[in-house]
């Protein structure tokens, strides 16, 4: 009886060790699926990101707010302008600043440390009224002959 006993117990244990080296290339196989998963995750995240900011592009074009705005309102010797291109912001005959980024409702550029955030007023984007800083709000509007027209 000894015999069988022992034959069960080795058979058992063969068939344990068996079940375990099956399982380890499960465990990679499913560890290898569900890497291959996270990076597709990403891919897709990736590239549905850029999606959003390429249709963010064609209906928000930055070329809407090109040209040259003034104050509005204000005496010709104290009225504050800057004006807007392609790869530059100009104050006073200087480029401040290399880019501005841009919403559907707000403008915005850095010049040093400052902050310069702009609010839209019409949906054309003739006419911002200055949020930041916040010591003096003007309203400026950009000058038609100046401004592209995009049709």
């Amino acid at each position: 009886m000894s015999d069988g006993k022992e034959s069960s117990i080795v058979s058992g244990v063969n068939v344990n060790v068996a079940q375990k080296s099956a399982v380890k290339p499960n465990k990679w196989l499913e560890r290898t699926l569900i890497l291959l998963a996270l990076v597709g995750t990403c891919a897709v995240v990736g590239l549905y990101q850029d999606l959003f900011g390429r249709v963010h592009q064609q209906i928000n074009p930055k070329a809407a707010v090109y040209g040259l705005w003034q104050e509005k309102d204000v005496a010709p010797f104290a009225r504050e302008s800057f004006e807007l291109g392609e790869n530059r912001v100009v104050i006073n005959n200087r480029v401040v600043a290399t880019s501005f980024d841009m919403s559907s409702s707000e403008l915005w550029f850095n010049v040093g440390v400052t902050e310069y955030r702009y609010q839209f007023l019409d949906r054309n984007k003739t006419e911002i009224r200055q949020l930041s800083p916040a010591h003096y709000k003007p309203r400026l509007f950009c000058q038609e002959n100046t401004k592209k027209d995009l049709r």
